[in-house]
């Protein structure tokens, strides 16, 4: 975003953001009472974020679905399915064994998240209690909550939560006039606060100070992103393209080109799509015919293939690469010990 453009957006957002402050206030000192919160019956782990934009939830709610399935639970996760038309729910985006919808239906995360993740529930809808009560009676033993830091509903035995662990409060103005979904000190509720999109030598101690300034007592943790390599659109492992035309349509585009540029891949053109963007026919033959006339492969990422299907994409799927991302927790033995010993002391 230019500066211009930045300034413009703070300028005419200051006085909705003040109300939208006082309006998140009100809200959480709701749910704060005794009682507020429905309480599942089953043990509740959250992954949320502070700030609109990619800072990982996805692949951290996915590298968490795997260390339950590892530990021997059934975990389901409980999204909204923003992008779906799921409304309130509860919608089923898989009983575990592969999507039943498409991301018209339920979103392109839970898609891609059904694509990943087998043998776990995933449901969406705006009703997470809803959700939640429809994964229990399937079976689940352990809800695991997308996107559930500003959802206060439903009580949970674990929040954790993701910032970017080079800016952490987003530029600190809230929603509109900034990236805040809440203040900073809202951080404070969180049990673990995992700094994203950093290096495993990284140690952000700038980042860690200003966490620690809100939310003294939350565990600090740190993540990065581990590239697993390609695929094509039925999951198959693939060899890395020599050259690539690269297209996406995610909250930071400029990740996904460093990513294939630090594997060697010569990106001989790239587009960019506004965020959870739902490519018609002609962009994407068009894409094709550049990949073709260049002799190079059509690159994209998971999240962007969960919006295609034979329906819409006008393109043979098959002939698509996803470069492979899954989170890589740098602090992993902690951060799935403090999973255990939640799940341990909910007593369920």
């Amino acid at each position: 975003m230019s500066a211009v453009r930045t300034g413009l957006r703070r300028a005419l957002g200051a006085a909705p953001a003040k109300l939208f402050g006082w309006a998140v206030a009100l809200r959480n000192r709701r749910y704060a009472r005794p009682g507020g919160a429905w309480r599942a019956g089953v043990p509740v782990l959250s992954v949320g974020n502070l700030a609109v934009g990619g800072t990982g939830k996805t692949p951290m709610v996915l590298w968490l679905c795997s260390a339950l399935l590892d530990d021997g639970r059934r975990p389901a996760v409980i999204t909204r399915g923003y992008g779906g038309s799921a409304g309130r729910g509860p919608l089923w985006v898989s009983r575990g064994a592969g999507p039943l919808v498409d991301a018209r239906d339920g979103g392109d995360e839970p898609v891609m998240l059904a694509r990943a993740l087998a043998g776990v529930r995933i449901v969406a809808g705006s009703d997470r209690r809803a959700g939640a009560l429809a994964a229990i009676a399937a079976g689940s033993d352990v809800v695991v909550l997308d996107d559930g830091f500003q959802h206060r509903r439903v009580a949970r035995d674990l929040d954790i939560v993701l910032v970017d662990g080079r800016d952490p409060f987003a530029g600190g103005r809230l929603l509109p006039a900034g990236d805040l979904r809440e203040p900073p000190g809202a951080l404070a509720r969180a049990d673990i606060v995992v700094l994203s999109g950093l290096r495993h030598d990284d140690p952000a101690e700038a980042a860690r100070v200003a966490i620690a300034r809100v939310a003294p007592r939350a565990a600090v943790m740190s993540a990065g992103r581990e590239l697993r390599g390609f695929a094509d659109a039925a999951g198959a492992a693939q060899p890395a393209p020599r050259r690539a035309v690269a297209f996406c349509a995610i909250a930071h585009p400029e990740r996904f080109r460093s990513d294939l540029a630090s594997l060697g891949i010569e990106i001989v053109a790239f587009r960019a799509f506004r965020d959870h963007h739902r490519f018609r026919p002609a962009e994407l033959h068009e894409l094709q015919r550049a990949a073709a006339s260049c002799d190079a492969a059509l690159v994209t990422t998971e999240k962007d293939l969960a919006r295609m299907d034979d329906r819409n994409a006008g393109v043979p799927l098959q002939r698509l690469l996803t470069l492979v991302m899954r989170a890589a927790v740098h602090d992993a033995d902690a951060l799935l010990g403090s999973v255990r010993r939640a799940l341990a002391e909910s007593g369920r």
